[in-house]
């Protein structure tokens, strides 16, 4: 090599270092037990995201209304146990970090906390969180459930082996006139005022009594 050529130098291939996310309170700092009284009253989030917030909350200095800045690098090991990285809030509700994606993204919908987020060094199509700001909570408004109306119950077929049973039970014969054509098995209370097919509560009875007890010209049968 000609020592009078200058060598230029390398480019590093190494990712600068990444700052690890913060955590910040928005206007006065805020107890946890008044905004967990809060939510368990109006009942407007789910309590895996309620564990969230209340791990994103733990890491704030009372005093400073935010978390300590770490100058440790993602990924590594030597990260502090006070820095709110994903790993660390899944393992404080003891849930996965896939869960801690979407409960954030819950949080952030209904207004309970703000999310800046960065490209990932390593993969640039997973942005990550790199300051969550707790917002001061806004209750619900509170759901107006709409009367449940009851639709008709789903009529059980009887089995073949019920209706033989039934049938040799009362003879082969309608209980009314004692036929022993054309029968049928009749419900003593009406399925749609919630009789059973239990077997005290069949009976045989011929088509045209059966038709005749359901329109009501039927007397004697219901005693």
């Amino acid at each position: 090599m000609n020592p009078s050529v200058p060598v230029p130098p390398r480019k590093s291939t190494s990712n600068p270092p990444e700052p690890l996310p913060v955590v910040s309170r928005q206007g006065n700092p805020q107890d946890w037990a008044p905004f967990d009284r809060a939510l368990a009253r109006d009942g407007s989030v789910d309590p895996t995201d309620k564990a969230v917030y209340a791990a994103l909350a733990s890491f704030i200095d009372s005093t400073t209304g935010r978390s300590a800045p770490s100058e440790a690098v993602l990924g590594s090991s030597d990260v502090p146990d006070d820095v709110p990285t994903r790993k660390r809030l899944a393992a404080c509700i003891g849930r996965t970090m896939q869960t801690v994606d979407r409960s954030i993204k819950r949080l952030e919908a209904m207004g309970a906390i703000r999310v800046d987020r960065r490209v990932h060094p390593d993969n640039p199509k997973l942005p990550i969180p790199s300051v969550y700001e707790l917002l001061p909570y806004k209750p619900q408004p509170p759901l107006v459930q709409k009367p449940v109306i009851p639709g008709p119950r789903k009529r059980l077929p009887i089995s073949a082996t019920k209706r033989a049973r039934i049938l040799d039970r009362d003879g082969h014969r309608c209980r009314k006139c004692g036929v022993a054509e054309d029968l049928t098995i009749d419900h003593v209370l009406h399925w749609s005022r919630g009789g059973s097919n239990a077997d005290d509560n069949l009976r045989v009875l011929c088509r045209s009594c059966n038709s005749r007890r359901h329109d009501g010209d039927l007397e004697g049968i219901d005693s």
